[in-house]
């Protein structure tokens, strides 16, 4: 019953969000572009026009509810969700990847920040999750291009048509997206150390190792899954750059090209989708929706919420 209604609850603030997106989606967008002086210098105005703004709703509205489809791309005859079929697939390896990858390597490296934060290892543990935290990950990204193009020349990384190409970039995509989880796990631990139980577990003479990954490491895992959709938009805002500076051809990067704006001799000419940029931002959404689901289950199923109730 409770899988039902939160079901229900997400499906309905989503909804709201996609209904939100279709009146931003729909306001007029484009500008006039005059001309003055001697050099020909365009000049871009702009001017509101409701009833530009009123059928661009009905255009939305019709193609939903008569036409069934989001609508149409730039391509004659192409629909959005034609695009989404073909770009979708791909985005969908790279976030499988970078989501089992980043929270398990995640706790993993919180662990291991617990553990030997009162030794000499510890630049290795917080001091090294801090570092990679400060830099911007559009760095990140360009120096781990560079260090894979110098040292690998062979290494094709900027295309989809390889079939490791998904694997490494969604490696890329998982970094940050880690290093979340990975501080999220060591203030849990810290949470959790000094408890009683824990207490007892040492005074038996149990080994570190045991108690951290059989005891405290469980009852971590509440405030861990808690994380997990913020974890997904983290691994999406990820995905959009990585996909745009690595040309890989996924949803992010169909995107990218709806908002693309072709500039010529003669002024601007906008390839503005707003149909396609809803459809991406649809699957957006249904990604941080599986998110969500996914901790939902593994809490039921790990029986956390019974614990937590118990307590």
């Amino acid at each position: 019953m409770d899988l039902i209604f939160g079901g229900l609850k997400m499906l309905a603030l989503y909804f709201l969000v996609f209904i939100i997106l279709i009146f931003i989606l729909a306001f007029p967008n484009n500008p006039t572009v005059s001309y003055e002086g001697k050099a020909s210098t365009p000049i871009l105005t702009y001017d509101f026009h409701p009833e530009t703004y009123i059928y661009n709703l009905k255009v939305f509205y019709l193609s939903i509810t008569e036409h069934r489809t989001l609508g149409v791309t730039r391509y004659d005859g192409v629909l959005v969700e034609d695009e989404i079929k073909t770009y979708f697939p791909r985005s969908a390896k790279v976030i499988l990847v970078a989501f089992f990858f980043s929270i398990i390597a995640g706790i993993l490296k919180g662990v291991f920040d617990y553990r030997y934060r009162m030794s000499k290892l510890n630049f290795l543990g917080n001091g090294s999750t801090w570092l990679f935290q400060s830099i911007p990950d559009f760095f990140v990204i360009l120096s781990i291009q560079w260090l894979a193009l110098a040292m690998i020349p062979s290494l094709r990384v900027f295309s989809n048509s390889t079939w490791y190409n998904f694997i490494f970039i969604g490696i890329i995509v998982a970094i940050y997206p880690a290093l979340y989880i990975a501080r999220i796990t060591f203030a849990a631990l810290v949470n959790e150390d000094g408890q009683q139980y824990i207490q007892v577990a040492r005074s038996k003479g149990l080994k570190e190792r045991i108690i951290v990954y059989k005891h405290m490491l469980k009852n971590c895992m509440q405030t861990i899954l808690a994380h997990i959709t913020p974890l997904m938009v983290y691994i999406l805002s990820s995905l959009i750059m990585a996909e745009y500076l690595f040309a890989y051809e996924g949803i992010a990067y169909r995107m990218f090209f709806s908002l693309e704006i072709f500039t010529s001799i003669g002024g601007g000419q906008r390839s503005f989708e707003p149909a396609m940029i809803l459809g991406a931002t649809v699957c957006f959404m249904g990604t941080v929706m599986f998110a969500q689901m996914v901790a939902f289950i593994t809490r039921k199923s790990l029986g956390l919420d019974r614990s937590i109730a118990n307590e």
